[in-house]
């Protein structure tokens, strides 16, 4: 028995609606107890929501594992309220301070080690999460990035290449027109316009890529991981786990809210098979973290490429979701094809 629920992460600014990250589970594992693990914490008003969706639903106030896929406002702040307010077995999290001389100069460095200060300060274990790291008896595992991608994405952010990449990004946002996504549906998928090139930061290829594996199922969760990053953790899942076209993923989390940026043809091949021709069953799920109202996320070109490859896809756009289910809730909508001319 599992359950994994996607949070919706709704939170309103100066620059609009942004989207997050925050997920809880729950699985018995191979003695047959429960463990509670959370990754992501969306803001810091969602960690109020975790705490309670977790004393709820899953009856406790212990989480046996957090995992922070890195350091940005919309995964790690809510973080703060599942420490303060549960026990808590071990936080995995990548420490800066012990990679680059300039770690002051981090983005959130400063949440990053009140996260940390907070946890040794409860006694909690704090590891880094790295390739091959694997818990509960193999049912969870690291697939990556390594300890040495790692340093290499954290000097190249810390060097100033980023600072080019983001402003190319803000630009984007800038031009794109907020529009509801069912205003967008077709009855047809149309031919596939996803390119190659996506580029998303350094940062955010440093998310930790996590695979599940329980009830003979296999969930694998993202964060913001770009095209490299999830190509290496596709290499660890091929060399421990098998090739996904025999051992085909169940579920899988669309990296960084259904950014065009950090999905293309390629690695959407290799990790779910090619249009028309999915791995397994072909009838996978994909999930987004995606706020309602956020007008980047998701994007059309990726929910599309996600359908031609077999996958249902679901978008939290405000709901919880829970998979694969639970007693008395409703079943979701899943996303319909999607106009993709302007994305």
């Amino acid at each position: 028995m599992y359950e994994i629920d996607f949070l919706p992460i709704e939170e309103t600014g100066s620059t609009g609606s942004k989207s997050g990250d925050a997920i809880a589970m729950r699985f018995d594992d191979n003695l047959g107890r429960q463990r509670v693990v959370v990754i992501d914490g969306g803001y810091k008003n969602t960690g109020d929501r975790l705490v309670t969706h977790i004393r709820d639903y899953y009856a406790t106030t212990h989480v046996d594992l957090v995992i922070s896929t890195h350091p940005d406002g919309d995964h790690i702040r809510g973080l703060t309220g599942v420490l303060e307010e549960l026990t808590v077995g071990e936080l995995m999290i990548h420490r800066p301070h012990d990679h680059h001389p300039k770690f002051a100069d981090y983005s959130n460095i400063e949440v990053i080690d009140a996260l940390i200060g907070q946890a040794e300060e409860r006694g909690v274990t704090v590891t880094e999460p790295v390739t091959g790291l694997t818990r509960f008896g193999g049912i969870l595992r690291i697939l990556g990035p390594t300890a040495d991608y790692y340093e290499e994405l954290l000097a190249e952010d810390l060097d100033g290449e980023r600072a080019a990449a983001v402003s190319k990004l803000s630009e984007f946002s800038l031009m794109h027109k907020a529009m509801d996504l069912l205003s967008r549906a077709l009855d047809y998928l149309p031919t596939e316009t996803l390119g190659e090139g996506g580029y998303t930061s350094p940062r955010n290829r440093t998310s930790v890529v996590t695979l599940l594996a329980v009830d003979g199922d296999r969930v694998m969760f993202t964060g913001d991981a770009g095209i490299e990053s999830l190509e290496r953790a596709m290499d660890e899942y091929d060399a421990v786990v098998g090739d996904p076209a025999v051992a085909a993923l169940t579920l899988l989390q669309a990296p960084h809210h259904g950014s065009r940026r950090n999905l293309s043809p390629t690695i959407l091949d290799r990790i779910l098979g090619k249009p028309g021709e999915p791995f397994g069953t072909g009838f996978g799920t994909a999930i987004v973290s995606s706020a309602a109202a956020d007008p980047k996320h998701p994007s059309p070109k990726v929910t599309n490429a996600l359908q031609r490859r077999g996958m249902s896809v679901f978008a939290t756009e405000g709901r919880i979701l829970c998979y694969p289910g639970r007693p008395g809730w409703t079943s979701a909508t899943e996303l319909p094809p999607l106009v993709e001319d302007d994305d």
